[in-house]
């Protein structure tokens, strides 16, 4: 055995199971292999036993190297982030049993490229046939994704009902063939280059504007949890697990349920179990595993991300404090930071602007902080954007003189910040408006053509209704078999194929169909270009501009 290896073995049977595990461990430690069965009959495995060997094999400290499993134990199995090896010691003959069971290893957040066993005959024609079953099946998924009942009737075609095994391959083929040439589709690319590769450039751009990286995630989280608890810390660095944070008080009321329900380990008899580790980055996680650099999760531990309920709590918290009411925060403070050298102090105001169009949709919504610099109580001109990460590094001032001077400071220019707030909301406003204007023009061009080619497929339709036509599609359909089982109208189609005036009958069933669809693609068009689009593109009124926070910055050295 390999220490930075594991295999999983899967068999359909319990028989199997049980002699493959005993042949294994006659050869090696018995703590080397463990097994995993599903729970039904008196025999069967529990709840508490199953997570058990789930927790040991994903744990890279236990000495388990082989997990033989069953069909029934496959379902909600996740093993991809230590394993990469699997062998099907027997193959099902449902193909979707066979693609869950790759799926435990062959899935997201696998590191690594996953190499799967499984034995081949050339003399057994039906384990030759499922071997190329298997092997069509993981070329397939690439592409659709699945195509079970393609391989399902190819399956039952040749182990059930005994048909010739190279025609059953043959049809097999070209009815995925056919599958594949019909499932490509467009994919928004805002977010990769052109060779496939993902933007990295525009992602940290976006990253540095909105000042998320995993100091902003902790600090966030942190002052919520101050912000509860009268402005005590709640958050303490763990001194033997670098990067990782403990909640110091897990009982904090409008904390508590939801640190039970995701910080805390949950056991199976539904006890409350110890709390676990926040991390607030991907680093604590990374290992070398050989050559290659992995993700690998921790069972003490959980990362916080935006979507997390903790940091969606925080951020509830948070937004709430911004209003007025029994539990409102300061909406201004003062620190020592690089000050230019011809100014007082640098003013930074952070606004959230809101725009509405007609149909009463939020079509921009963004946080964004302006900083002016300030002279002898005025306030200058904005200065050049920066994204919200470089305004950090400022300290807190140490004494009361220095807040009274900010403080000073901020009733000084009053007045000048609330003309600049009327006039930002007027020309944001007209940029908004123009805007718009370009982007509905775009979109209604598009819906024309897009209008203008269904329309036209549509009367091409019409136009190629004929009985020669239809019996050329039903002499394809015919051909293609094997493809049948994906469409419906196939076996109605081959019914009324020695009809004419059942023939007849389909054309003009067919045709006032199109009709149809031509009508609903005119109310549809007038309601799209007419109603809809001229309301999304519309501003209901100005946008408005909401004062969120105010920074004095005043120098490091006091002049």
């Amino acid at each position: 055995f390999r220490d930075d290896e594991r295999l999983i073995v899967f068999t359909e049977y319990k028989t199997t199971l049980d002699y493959l595990a005993r042949r294994l461990r006659q050869r090696y430690p018995a703590e080397r292999v463990l097994t995993l069965f599903g729970s039904g009959g008196p025999e069967g495995m529990n709840e508490l036993d199953r997570e058990n060997v789930k927790a040991a094999f994903n744990d890279p400290a236990s000495p388990v190297r082989v997990l033989v499993a069953t069909d029934a134990a496959s379902e909600g199995l996740n093993l991809h982030r230590t394993a990469r090896y699997l062998l099907h010691f027997d193959c099902p003959w449902n193909p979707s049993r066979l693609e869950q069971r790759n799926g435990r290893l062959d899935r997201y957040g696998q590191a690594r490229d996953v190499t799967v066993y499984h034995f081949m005959s050339d003399t057994d024609q039906d384990v030759r046939f499922l071997a190329h079953v298997i092997r069509k099946a993981d070329e397939i998924r690439e592409d659709l994704g699945s195509a079970n009942e393609v391989f399902d009737r190819a399956v039952h075609r040749r182990l059930i009902q005994g048909e010739d095994a190279t025609t059953v391959q043959t049809d097999l083929d070209r009815g995925l063939d056919a599958a594949q040439g019909s499932a490509f589709f467009d994919a928004d690319s805002t977010a990769y280059l052109e060779n496939g590769a993902v933007n990295g450039a525009l992602l940290e751009t976006l990253a540095a504007e909105i000042d998320l990286d995993p100091p902003a995630l902790g600090s966030t989280l942190g002052a919520a949890l101050a912000a509860t608890s009268g402005g005590r810390a709640q958050l303490d660095q763990v001194a033997e697990a670098p990067g990782f944070y403990t909640v110091n008080n897990p009982g904090l009321p409008g904390w508590r349920d939801v640190i039970d329900e995701a910080v805390r380990h949950q056991t199976s008899d539904r006890v409350q179990g110890p709390m676990r580790m926040l991390a607030f980055g991907t680093e604590p996680f990374i290992e070398q595993l050989g050559p290659l650099t992995i993700f690998r999760p921790r069972q003490d531990a959980v990362l916080m991300h935006l979507a997390h309920p903790l940091i969606q709590r925080a951020l509830a918290v948070l937004a709430r404090r911004r209003y007025p009411g029994d539990n409102q925060v300061s909406r201004w403070t003062v620190r020592h930071g690089v000050v230019p050298d011809d100014a007082d102090a640098l003013l930074y105001l952070s606004v959230e602007e809101v725009a509405v169009n007609e149909l009463r949709e939020t079509f921009h919504r963004w946080v964004r902080t302006v900083a002016f610099p300030v002279k002898d109580g005025e306030l200058g001109t904005e200065l050049a954007h920066q994204p919200a990460h470089r305004l950090r590094g400022a300290d807190e001032p140490q004494n009361g003189v220095e807040r009274q001077r900010a403080g000073d400071i901020l009733d000084d220019v009053d007045a000048d910040l609330r003309r600049w707030l009327r006039r930002y909301g007027g020309s944001l406003s007209e940029s908004l408006r123009h805007q718009l204007g370009v982007d509905g023009d775009q979109v209604r061009r598009r819906e024309e053509e897009r209008y203008r080619q269904r329309q036209g497929e549509v009367s091409t339709l019409i136009e190629q209704s004929s009985i020669e036509r239809l019996t050329r599609e039903i002499e394809e359909l015919n051909r293609r078999g094997a493809q049948g089982e994906l469409f419906d109208e196939a076996g109605r189609l081959a019914a009324i194929e020695q009809s004419i005036e059942e023939k007849k009958e389909e054309i003009a069933r067919r045709r006032q169909h199109y009709e149809e669809i031509r009508e609903q693609l005119q109310h549809e068009r007038r309601r799209i270009l007419d109603q809809l689009l001229p309301k999304r593109f519309a501003m209901a009124s100005v946008a408005r501009i909401f004062p969120v926070a105010v920074e004095i910055r005043l120098p490091e050295q006091p002049r």
